[in-house]
């Protein structure tokens, strides 16, 4: 009777232990978090930068100290047909590595639809998940926002007391 009460103790206290390394040893969570229901002609008015282009390389840039997360990719992209802006015949776009910081992850030889943000005077911009970046083969960007539908309740006479 005495080891069971050990043992029942014992488990009770690794278990109480784990629980104290799970709180101290894990981190914050964090995740991309994207407007909902955001459409594509809206992230085309908000972006700074919109054009197509093949990439021609990737290149990973480790604990960068001036943006607010560490690891960044660097995608040289030659430019075919600008949108929007004014980027040079190649460009710079940069990303964040992590997924839940937004970044996007571009496949070398592949040709994109880019929205970007920032001057692209340095030869650079920058994008991410919630820009609207996607593959060129879905056709040239929707500029034009889908009508919006208003309707309003049937309207039903009053019913007014008769004397």
């Amino acid at each position: 009777m005495a080891r069971l009460r050990f043992l029942a103790h014992a488990a009770a206290a690794a278990t109480v232990v784990a629980g104290l390394l799970t709180v101290v040893l894990t981190g914050t969570a964090s995740a991309c978090s994207c407007i909902p229901g955001d459409t594509e002609p809206q992230r085309y008015a908000r972006a700074a930068h919109v054009f197509t282009g093949i990439v021609l390389s990737e290149k990973v840039e480790p604990n960068k100290p001036d943006t607010p997360y560490d690891d960044q990719y660097r995608y040289t992209i030659r430019v075919a047909k600008e949108y929007k802006g004014d980027v040079p015949r190649r460009v710079d776009v940069l990303t964040s590595t992590s997924g839940a910081m937004c970044g996007v992850r571009l496949t070398v030889n592949t040709k994109y639809l880019v929205f970007a943000h920032n001057g692209a005077t340095a030869g650079e911009v920058g994008t991410h998940l919630c820009s609207g970046t996607r593959l060129a083969s879905g056709g040239p960007p929707n500029t034009v926002p889908s009508p919006t539908v208003t309707t309003t309740p049937p309207t039903t006479p009053c019913a007014t007391a008769s004397p």
